[in-house]
């Protein structure tokens, strides 16, 4: 891969990882608030702490990357955190929509495609939210496979 490509391929992939990491930032930081504004400083429900912390550490992640001389190492990482995005919105919707993943009450849901159409189009903001991950990720996995540093 040329040096052309490889930035242009780059900065595409660091917009799309910018704005999954303020989606996500943004969306814990809301309902997070939202339940401390009820006097819930911590949530009944830990996704949004855990977008807030994820959010904030991709943003970090970004910043170190940028100043890295080595940047495969950051290629998987970022490939591995959209990944576990897309993976974290499925499987908490397969667990039963508990809002401890693994604990609480909770309804059951098959794997089948149309599980995942479903869930993929279950809303502008999710539809959104995992296509901006998915091309995320996908232009990540190109940049560590095919970039010689």
């Amino acid at each position: 891969m040329d040096d052309r490509q490889r930035l242009a391929l780059t900065f595409v992939a660091s917009q799309l990882v910018f704005v999954a990491a303020l989606i996500h930032l943004a969306l814990g930081a809301i309902e997070w608030y939202r339940y401390a504004s009820l006097g819930f400083f911590v949530p009944p429900d830990i996704r949004y702490p855990m977008f807030v912390l994820s959010g904030v550490a991709i943003l970090a992640g970004m910043t170190v990357a940028w100043q890295s001389e080595r940047r495969k190492p950051w290629y998987l990482l970022g490939f591995l955190a959209m990944l576990g995005y897309v993976f974290g919105y499925f499987f908490w919707h397969l667990s039963g929509h508990r809002p401890l993943f693994l604990f609480g009450p909770a309804t059951s849901h098959p794997l089948t495609v149309q599980f995942l159409i479903d869930h993929y189009l279950a809303g502008s903001f999710e539809t959104i939210s995992l296509t901006v991950e998915l091309l995320a990720g996908g232009l990540l996995g190109v940049l560590y496979v095919f970039d010689r540093e």
